[in-house]
This record gives structure tokens, sequence and C-alpha cells, in this order.
């Protein structure tokens, strides 16, 4: 596999400063389990306590069966599986041999599972047979691409298809030594994110990426090996597998993880395991303060919540500030993860009123279209450059050029304004993305799958506002002339193409034109102030 390679200056700089180290994620963890391996590790909503000696055990047996598959240092193995102690452990038995890990949502569809096996010509999947309605053994099986008809897949439970070897059999394998000499600036993960672009793209990050980022984080909440994290965000997505599984498990805490969501399962198991601070978007924080304050109860032992993903409305903030929870809003990207945070000491109303400030390390500027930096107050893209930033996705050097400076920063899309005391404040944005409840979906992506609807004969997919989620797709459409399209009847046709539910559209809009420039453009912008007044003589 080729990987984007590092900037020589910028290792050279990060290494001489100290940003940089020598230590990866494996070995850190592997380090907290000798030191102490009767330490719970990982906690889940099964009831399972697996301690670090036992994870580290369980991780080498992983190691032990991918080796036997020819499995080497810098092949990707991608894992689908949801917020459970197996996860973890096939986590850290990918990376000790020095093998990079692609995870992916579980809110994936065929297509775009497929499009990532493919992309990372991944050695191996580790899928859940079944969770929550959906059967990934089914998934798997109707995959169309001949280069994946031989991929060895791994299952945990079963399904209506008995592929692929049961997670038993590997955990039972003879375990291998961990492999030495994997540098801390090799890749450790690919993480796939949407954007512009009809597909998604992998960034690629080392261990010495990740591992800035999280120390950075965590010495600015104050978070240590005594502490306990709380993921109900999925580990693997961004969210959960940098804050979760890499922050929590190298530094030699404990991690809670909860599988299916709701806001009293969450607020349990917070309070059972006396978790520390957790992150998630504002949906979590939404049904989660709402539980509480039907219950009457508090978390007592929960310091931060940390909410990001889309703006957090300040009347929500105020309401959980009311029943004892401190909010910390926080703001980034895959490629340039959490970047900014509203610290501990600042004032509260920080978290309705700013994303935060930059983490220690880590610059952040304003600019304007030619990347000159906008004196305090003006308004223009959020760029940001630091030792945790990407080094580049994987296989797409246009892309990579087009969203990096020559000098190193990561373009986000985003538009922002710099606040008196260094905060950052998004205010919109450049790229044409919808950001439903904390996830990413790209509109010309929805768009492409529309268009090849045979009713279809223009569409524009916009964000329109959601109370809950922040955000929802709505797709408004041109028929051919006799034809006509529902919601439903949209939503079979994007089953059918295997496209992941959270991407479907929520509300459909049948007009007669879509309003256009001269030269034929649509203009957005015109029909999301229709949608406006339209939902405003609704009311």
């Amino acid at each position: 596999m080729h990987y984007p390679a590092i900037d020589a200056e910028r290792a050279r700089h990060y290494h001489a400063v100290g940003h940089w180290r020598a230590d990866t994620i494996p070995e850190l963890m592997l380090r907290a389990a000798a030191a102490d391996p009767s330490k719970v590790a990982v906690r889940d909503a099964s009831g399972a306590a697996v301690t670090y000696g036992e994870l580290a055990e369980r991780a080498s047996a992983v190691s032990g069966f991918l080796a036997g598959l020819g499995v080497k240092p810098g092949d990707i193995v991608t894992v689908c599986m949801p917020n459970w102690w197996q996860t973890v452990a096939i986590f850290l038995g990918i990376q000790r041999i020095g093998a990079v890990l692609n995870p992916v949502p579980v809110t994936y569809g065929r297509a775009d599972l497929e499009f990532v096996l493919a992309k990372c010509r991944s050695k191996v999947l580790f899928v859940a047979a079944k969770f929550r309605s959906v059967d990934f053994t089914e998934t798997v099986a109707a995959f169309s691409k001949p280069e994946l008809r031989d991929l060895p897949v791994v299952r945990i439970g079963d399904g209506a298809h008995p592929l692929g070897t049961p997670i038993e059999d590997v955990l039972a394998h003879a375990p291998v030594p961990a492999v030495t000499g994997i540098s801390a600036d090799d890749p450790a993960a690919v993480l796939f994110t949407s954007g512009t672009e009809s597909r998604p793209k992998g960034a690629v990050h080392t261990h010495n990426t990740i591992l800035f980022g999280e120390r950075a984080m965590a010495s600015a909440m104050h978070v240590t090996s005594a502490d306990v994290a709380f993921m109900a965000s999925p580990i693997s997505h961004a969210t959960g597998f940098l804050h979760g599984y890499a922050m929590t498990l190298t530094l030699g805490g404990t991690l809670s993880l909860l599988d299916v969501f709701s806001g009293a399962s969450a607020a349990n198991q917070m309070r059972a395991h006396k978790c520390n601070w957790t992150m998630g978007a504002t949906p979590f924080l939404a049904d989660i303060s709402a539980a509480l304050a039907e219950s009457n109860a508090t978390l007592p032992d929960l310091r931060y919540f940390l909410c990001g993903g889309a703006a957090v409305p300040e009347p929500l903030v105020r309401r959980a500030t009311e029943i004892g929870l401190r909010i910390l809003s926080i703001y980034g990207a895959t490629e340039s993860p959490p970047h900014t945070l509203v610290h501990p000491q600042d004032p509260v109303s920080n978290a309705w009123n700013s994303d935060g400030r930059p983490l220690a390390g880590i610059e952040v500027m304003i600019t304007d279209e030619a990347g000159n930096a906008l004196p305090q107050g003006e308004v223009g893209e959020e760029r940001s450059r630091g030792p945790n930033t990407f080094i580049g996705y994987l296989g797409e050097p246009e892309l990579t050029a087009k969203d990096f400076s020559a000098d190193g920063w990561y373009r986000s899309g985003d538009l922002a304004r710099l606040l008196p005391d260094g905060s950052v404040r998004v205010v919109g944005r450049l790229k044409d993305i919808i950001v439903r409840g904390g996830q990413n979906i790209s509109v010309r992506e929805v768009e492409d799958y529309l268009s090849a609807h045979p009713a279809v004969q223009s569409v524009a997919v916009v964000a329109v506002p959601h109370d809950r989620l922040g955000e929802t797709g709505c797709a408004v459409i041109v028929t051919r002339s006799g034809m006509s399209l529902t919601l439903a009847e949209v939503a079979n046709f994007l089953e059918a193409k295997g496209v992941a539910k959270f991407k479907y559209p929520e509300r459909l809009e049948v007009w007669p034109a879509l309003p256009m420039t001269p030269s034929g453009k649509i203009q957005k912008f015109m029909i999301r102030n229709q949608l406006k007044d339209m939902d405003g003589k609704r009311q």
C-alpha cells in the first residue's frame, strides 16, 4: 500500500521540540498492561469487565490469527464493529503487529463498505454478524466487487450466512510476539470521512499524529490513568476511536462502552461505572440531559461532557448545566482532530458562544480566499496546523494538495471568526455537507445516487435544521414528464443501491424547476430560503 509521505521538515521540527516521540499506540497500551495487568481496561453494556492483562492476551491471539493469514506491517485491516470489548481487542491485535487499522462505522451500507475495502486493499474484514436491524453476513454475501469475493472475514455471532471465521476461533489462536521496530511515524489508522467529494476519503494518521492530539486534549482536561471515559460515540468512528480507544488506553485509564444508545441507558451506565468524562454530538447530550431531568438524577462522578459536531444550542447547555453537567464545546475534523476546546477554566457561556480555544501546540487562523490571515472578528475560512494533523488522503494526492497549503495548513472548509479570548466561532461552511447527529454526509454523493433514478430529471440536496440531530437532508427534485416520486420510493431506491441509511434524505420536495443562474448552476441558497419560507408559513 502506498501511503502519503510525511513532510521531512515538519517531521524534523516536531521531533526536535518533543511533539512527536518514539512511542507507538500498542507500545503504550502494552506498557499499561505490564504495569497493572489486573486493572480493568474495558467495560461494556454486556456486563463484561476486561482487565489490561486479559486485553493484552486476547489481542495477542488476534495478532496470531492475522499473522497466520499473512498480514504484515503496513497492511490494512478493516473493522466494522459496535462498541463491544471484542472490538478493542481486535484494534489492539491489529496494531501490535504493525498493521494499519481501518475502523468503519456500523452505519455504513454495502456500497460504502465495498468502496472502503477496495480502496484500502484490506487484507481482512471483522464484522458483527448482526447488529440492531442489520445482518452484516447478508451485506458481505451481497458484495459485487470481484476482488472482495475471497476476502477473509471474521464474524462475531451468527447471521443468515455462516461465512468466515467465528471470533471464538480467533481468540483461541496461538499468540505471536508484538512486532518490534515499528516507527511512531508509520501509518497507524485510515479514518474515512465525507466531504464535498462523491465518495468517502481516507485520512491517514500516524501513531504520532494521533498521540500528540490525545496528549494535548488529555492535558487540557487534566485526564489521567485514574479516569474512566464513557463512550456511546462509536469507537469505529473518529470520535470514539481517537478519544475513547486511543486516549484512554494509552493513558492506562478505563473505557466504558455503550453499543445501543438511549439517554436513560447512557446515564445509568455512566453512574454505575463512575465515569469521569464523555464526548458526543448534541443528540447524545440532549437525550442524556432529558433522562436525568426526568428521573431527577445526577452524575456525581462526571466532570466534563465534551460536545461537538455542530453548534451547541444555548438552551441545551443551560438545561444541562442546571442538572450539574459541565459542557465543553469542541471542534475539529477527522483530518485535524479536535484542535479547539472550551477549557475547564473558561466561562460556562463559552460552550454556546464559541467552539473553543486551540489546544497547546496547535495553530489556528482565519483566512481570506487567498490564504491571508484575517484580523479578529472577520469571517473567513478556518485553517489549522499542528502535530495532530493527518499526513494526507489514502491514494488521493490531488485531494491532499487541495486541502493542505504548501506550508502545512489544513483547510477546514468551515467559515469562522476569532474571538477576543483566542476562541474560534464557526458560523457556516464552504463545503457542501450535511452534519446529521455528528456524522458528515456528502451532498454530492447523495445527489449522484438520486440522479440515477429513472423518475428524476434534476435534483438538489440541502441541509435543513433539525431540533435534535442538528441537520437532516432534504431532496428537492424535478421529475421527468408524467412521472412522480415519493419519499418511500426514494428510500427503497437508495436501499437497493446499498447506501447507508443515515444518508437518506428525510424530506422530499417535488418542484417544477430548480432556481439556477444564467450559466445553469443550481442556486442552493435560494432553495434553502424557499424551504425556510415554506416552513414559516406552515407554522
